[in-house]
């Protein structure tokens, strides 16, 4: 059975594949693996994605996969962005909420690049597309399994009239199916799926 070395410690993102790999009848063993790589501070997702899976080649020797991503907010010009996860660690999702405080435009969206390097070293990048949706005016505090991060908490789905984290497991599926097909790792698994496979 192929496998996929996938470097994160995030169970959610981890739980995230393995569904697309699932939906797309694709048979592939994902091993989740914590490198401790350290996070560089460039300018976009393409370049923070690329430099992690180049070092991750070179530990493993092995194909790789690494998914990185920034959350955009509209009214702030596209921050945090990369520096997304610096300031989860810092102001948290209650300080994204009070910096939104009496703002009318809550629109925002994810970045996210899926950076794939093959056993010849060669590297294929998804970038995800599209997907808009609101940050909510309070947090609701569930937590889903598929949840890969904080933010699901107070990110707002209009077609669903509810946080992302209050969505099932059907409608998880059902989001990325039909919004999140143009997520980085969806496109990743069926160009894995379509392509690289053949």
């Amino acid at each position: 059975m192929d496998k996929i070395n996938f470097i994160t410690s995030n169970q959610g993102k981890v739980k995230s594949l393995e569904n697309s790999l699932k939906v797309n009848n694709i048979d592939v063993r994902v091993y989740a693996q914590n490198l401790d790589i350290m996070e560089p501070q460039f300018d976009t997702v393409h370049e923070v994605s690329k430099f992690k899976a180049l070092k991750a080649f070179d530990i493993l020797q092995e194909p790789v996969l690494v998914e990185d991503g920034g959350f955009c907010i509209s009214e702030l010009h596209g921050f945090p962005g990369v520096y997304t996860k610096y300031i989860l660690k810092t102001l948290g999702i209650d300080g994204i909420i009070k910096l939104l405080q009496g703002v009318k435009n809550r629109s925002a969206q994810f970045v996210s690049v899926a950076t794939f390097i093959d056993n010849d070293g060669t590297v294929f990048q998804f970038e995800r597309e599209g997907g808009t949706f609101e940050i909510s005016e309070k947090k609701v505090d569930k937590q889903s399994p598929f949840a890969w991060s904080e933010l699901w908490k107070i990110i707002y789905l209009k077609e669903y009239d509810k946080n992302l984290c209050e969505l099932s497991e059907q409608e998880v599926t059902e989001y990325y199916s039909k919004i999140g097909a143009k997520g980085s790792i969806q496109k990743f698994v069926k160009w894995y799926a379509n392509e690289y496979k053949k």
